[in-house]
């Protein structure tokens, strides 16, 4: 069942990191700090969405934190309102580029870009998919899927990166990279200017594996990779309302 939410989002002041993986960072439920929620499909969970000020954390990061409560196993969307205007063209973060971190539990994505910032032609990455993998109840990881589904092929690169900033190809042992669609800075000051949401943040949510009742989740068979492209043209028109 395809089900895509748009929820209210929870903002978290800056803050600075001095290291990223440990318990301050880790993504709770903000009512229940401290009592690691196990994940049951039809329950809402805490994820967690970062952004920081560079594409290297390994020194501290200045961020913003959003925190989110979905449904586990519905195919969630959440849109992050004037995230454009604010990252991009007011610099809120005072950043080189801006990266993003997904969480859940006290597991963490690797860093994807947002926004790459270079005089006269930065690039923006608008559109993420955090596939959550569970086992029995636990989060065992984040993975970033292939966002080149949005776009033609020349406007996608790689874009995933270790918390030291290293591309995912130049990783030892290297990972599979993943692929995101871009906008040049130019054509999103363009879409803004229209009152037009494209270049804003949105963080499409899948799960995969079991949950703590050890029933399989289904989910993960909806994102927009799993589908070859004239099957996905028909699903992007049927979300138009939604993608709006």
């Amino acid at each position: 069942m395809l089900v895509m939410l748009t929820l209210v989002l929870r903002f978290f002041i800056f803050s600075s990191l001095t290291a990223i993986l440990n318990a301050e960072f880790g993504c709770v439920d903000p009512e229940n700090p401290n009592s690691p929620e196990p994940i049951k499909i039809g329950e809402r969970h805490t994820i967690c969405l970062t952004l920081g000020n560079s594409i290297d954390w390994s020194d501290g990061v200045e961020y913003i934190r959003y925190t989110f409560r979905p449904i586990a196993d519905q195919y969630s969307k959440f849109h992050i309102p004037d995230s454009y205007s604010q990252l991009v063209e007011n610099n809120v973060l005072k950043s080189t580029d801006v990266g993003v971190s997904a969480a859940a539990q006290d597991k963490f994505s690797f860093l994807s870009k947002y926004f790459e910032r270079k005089e006269g032609a930065g690039k923006v990455y608008p559109f993420l998919t955090a596939i959550i993998d569970v086992k029995d109840g636990d989060v065992q990881g984040i993975a970033w899927d292939d966002a080149c589904v949005f776009c033609a092929k020349e406007t996608c690169s790689e874009n995933i990166y270790d918390y030291n900033g290293k591309k995912g190809s130049e990783m030892s042992p290297a990972i599979v990279p993943n692929e995101s669609c871009s906008f040049s800075e130019e054509e999103c000051n363009k879409i803004d200017a229209e009152g037009e949401t494209t270049c804003d943040i949105t963080l499409f949510v899948v799960w995969t594996g079991t949950d703590a009742d050890g029933a399989p989740f289904q989910s993960s068979g909806y994102r927009f990779s799993a589908f070859p492209p004239a099957s996905l043209k028909d699903r992007l028109m049927n979300l138009i309302p939604w993608l709006a």
